[in-house]
């Protein structure tokens, strides 16, 4: 389980790392690409730094333990944001759209940009799944030894 949990950690840590880095440094190639997309005018300069901050800021959680749940939380829900935005681009649904995802994905078509995000974000779920499930294991494993630890104590008195 810590194994399964480390490698989709490590996956989507570099992952949001380059995107969200890319973001940063090609910031105006950014901002136009995300004036291509079908979204409302206003949004836009907001989406330009949140986007960025919000993966970089889940790589920065993934990468301290006692906030990698909130980290693998964060990134799970922008890679199912992202692959539902990718399937409804892979559809048509606004008609042809570039992608303002940057040099990672720009040479995939929509289908296979949505499969990929699709892949990842089902490797992420099952590793939010695991590493809560490890955290509330650990929690009473702590809360049962300082019981333990408490009671000798009293014992020993």
């Amino acid at each position: 389980m810590e194994v399964y949990i480390l490698c989709a950690l490590v996956l989507m840590i570099i992952l949001l790392f380059v995107t969200g880095l890319g973001k940063v440094v090609n910031h105006s190639t950014f901002v136009s690409q995300l004036n291509k997309q079908p979204l409302p005018d206003w949004s836009t300069p907001i989406l330009s730094y949140l986007l960025p901050m919000l993966e970089l800021g889940a790589v920065a959680f993934m990468c301290i333990p006692k906030l990698r749940l909130w980290g693998l939380g964060f990134a799970t829900v922008l890679m199912t944001a992202y692959t539902i935005y990718a399937y409804l681009a892979y559809i048509e649904i606004y008609g042809y759209i570039p992608c303002a995802c940057g040099k990672v994905f720009e040479k995939m078509s929509w289908k296979q940009h949505f499969l990929f995000n699709l892949a990842i974000t089902l490797l992420g779920t099952p590793a939010l799944i695991m590493e809560y499930k490890l955290k509330n294991k650990n929690k009473k494993l702590c809360i049962a030894n300082s019981d333990e630890s408490s009671a000798s104590r009293i014992g020993s008195q």
